[in-house]
C-alpha cells in the first residue's frame, strides 16, 4: 500500500477548487492595492497632511473590497461542497463516490485554509491601513468636505 500524504492530496485538489484560486488573486490585489495607497495617503500626510477625497475613497474602497474577500472564502468551501455534494452519482460507482466526497472535503478545507491566512494577515495590515483611512477621513473633515 502506498502512502499518501495529506499535503500531496490539498496540493493535488487545488485545481479542482479554481474558484477559490480566483479570490486568492483577487485577495492579493486588492491588499497590494490598499497597502499602495496606504503609502501614498502617508507620503501626503508627511508633506503637508492633508488628503484627496480620490484618495481617500480609493483607500476606503480597496479595504473594504479586501475585507470582503475575506468573508467569501468559507462561502466558498461550501459552494465546492455543494457542487460536489449534489453531482454524486450513486449508481454504484465507488471511484465516483469517492472522488465527489473527496472533493467536497477539500473544497471546504481550502475555505477554511485561505479564511485564516487571509485574516492574519489582515491581522498584520489593518492598523496601518485603517489609521491611514481615519488620518485622510479626519483631515477631509477638517477642510469642510463631507465623507
Amino acid at each position: 500500500m502506498s502512502d499518501i500524504k495529506f499535503s500531496d492530496i490539498m496540493l493535488n485538489s487545488i485545481s479542482d477548487n479554481w474558484y477559490i484560486i480566483v479570490n486568492v488573486a483577487a485577495s492579493f490585489v486588492f491588499l497590494i492595492l490598499s497597502a499602495i495607497w496606504a503609502y501614498r495617503a502617508h507620503i501626503k500626510f508627511s508633506a503637508n497632511d492633508t488628503c484627496s477625497k480620490f484618495d481617500y475613497y480609493s483607500l476606503d474602497i480597496f479595504y473594504t473590497i479586501f475585507i470582503t474577500t475575506i468573508s467569501i472564502y468559507p462561502l466558498l468551501g461550501m459552494f465546492g461542497t455543494v457542487q460536489a455534494l449534489l453531482s454524486l452519482d450513486m449508481s454504484g460507482d465507488m471511484n465516483g463516490l469517492k472522488e465527489n466526497f473527496f472533493h467536497a472535503l477539500t473544497s471546504t478545507a481550502w475555505g477554511i485554509i485561505f479564511a485564516v491566512i487571509f485574516k492574519m494577515i489582515n491581522a498584520i495590515a489593518k492598523p496601518g491601513i485603517e489609521n491611514q483611512i481615519a488620518k485622510a477621513k479626519k483631515s477631509l473633515y477638517n477642510l469642510g468636505d463631507d465623507v
